[in-house]
C-alpha cells in the first residue's frame, strides 16, 4: 500500500451530514476528486481497470471478499443526473463490466450495486457480492454499511484477488454479458 493518506473524512453522526459536505459536494476539496487516479493503488485500494469514464477498484476496507468501488473519473459528478446520456452509458457499463468479473471470481449468490454518495459526494458505485447464510454480514436484508468500511482485507488475498480480476476484466473487455 503506498505510504501516502487520502483525507477520508470521518462518518457524521446518524442524523448529520459530514463536515465540508456541501462544498464536497460542489467539488470543493472533494475527498474522491483527490486521488492520483493514474495510480495502480489508491491507497483506499488496488486499480482493477481503467474504463470508459471511470475507474474500477478492489477496495482494501470492509469485510466482505471481493468488494469493489467504480469511481467516476471524468471530472467532478455528484449525481447521476449530472451526467449527460454518453457519459451515464458509459459509467454504467463500466459497472456492469466490473459486476461481470466479480461474479465469475467470486461466484455470489447475489450482486448489489449501491450509488449513495451520502459521505464523499462523488459519483461512484459500491459493487458488493453477497453470499449464503453464515458468509454474508446480513444474509437477504441490507447490508450494514460497517460491513463495507470496517476492517481492512487480508493484503495478500487482495493483491491475488486483484490479479485475478484484471485478468478476467482484460480477458471480457468487448464481450456482451452472460445470463447466470
Amino acid at each position: 500500500m503506498p505510504d501516502h493518506v487520502h483525507p477520508h473524512p470521518a462518518p457524521a453522526p446518524f442524523g448529520t451530514w459530514p463536515e465540508d459536505f456541501t462544498s464536497h459536494r460542489r467539488g470543493i476539496n472533494c475527498p474522491m476528486c483527490a486521488n492520483d487516479f493514474s495510480a495502480d493503488d489508491i491507497g483506499w485500494g488496488l486499480l482493477l481497470r481503467r474504463g470508459e469514464v471511470s475507474n474500477a477498484y478492489l477496495w482494501r476496507s470492509g469485510q466482505v471478499r471481493g468488494y469493489a468501488v467504480v469511481i467516476y473519473t471524468g471530472r467532478h459528478v455528484a449525481e447521476p443526473t449530472e451526467l449527460d446520456e454518453g457519459e451515464a452509458a458509459a459509467f454504467w457499463r463500466d459497472v456492469l463490466a466490473l459486476g461481470r468479473a466479480v461474479e465469475a471470481l467470486y461466484e455470489p449468490l447475489k450482486m448489489n450495486y449501491l450509488l449513495l454518495g451520502n459521505q464523499i459526494p462523488h459519483a461512484h458505485w459500491h459493487c458488493v457480492p453477497r453470499r449464503e447464510i453464515g458468509a454474508d454480514p446480513a444474509p437477504g436484508g441490507p447490508l450494514p454499511f460497517e460491513a463495507l468500511d470496517l476492517g481492512r482485507q487480508d493484503e495478500e488475498q487482495l493483491q491475488s484477488d486483484a490479479r485475478a480480476l484484471r485478468q478476467l476484466l482484460a480477458a471480457a473487455d468487448g464481450q456482451p454479458g452472460v445470463r447466470r
